[in-house]
């Protein structure tokens, strides 16, 4: 992990952004969405989806590795819809186990708390995939594994 860096999401990061989301949500929570759900997050995070949320959305931090070849590559992303709410958060799947979710976790953490003093907890919708990770960073559960919006997620709570 020594050649990984978090910043924030800038303007020609969209493409690269919607890959590894698509590709992690295709590998790990397709199968958990109905429907109409997959169609709304497909298009969400879509490039021309991800260009919106970047002038929309308060945050968004990417986690960038050197590369093969030696150029940057996206390879974790995290993106807060509201000041204290996790709407995505992938890793790319050759990079899972290696600290970059939790790396990314704590850096939004970081920002959100200097930006928003006031706020003292940070919610997510995880899906079930993502539960022990979440679980494992100190969130909780706050009601039932349901489906919402045809997402089958499981509302969660970290406390600051």
């Amino acid at each position: 992990m020594d050649n990984l860096i978090c910043r924030i999401m800038r303007s020609g990061d969209e493409e690269a952004i919607s890959q590894l989301i698509q590709r992690s949500f295709h590998r790990f929570i397709a199968q958990d969405y109905k429907p109409e759900g997959l169609k709304t997050f497909l298009e969400d995070t879509s490039s021309k989806g991800i260009a919106r949320i970047l002038h929309e959305w308060p945050l968004i931090i990417v986690a960038v590795a050197g590369g093969d070849s030696g150029e940057p590559v996206i390879v974790g992303v995290i993106a807060l819809r509201l000041a204290n709410h996790i709407s995505l958060f992938f890793v790319d799947e050759g990079w899972h186990g290696q600290g970059v979710g939790t790396l990314l976790l704590k850096e939004a953490v970081q920002k959100t708390q200097k930006a928003h003093p006031d706020i003292h907890a940070i919610t997510v919708n995880s899906s079930p995939f993502a539960v022990g990770f979440y679980e494992k960073m100190g969130f909780k559960r706050r009601g039932p594994e349901q489906f919402m919006d045809g997402m089958l997620v499981n509302p969660m709570k970290l406390h600051l």
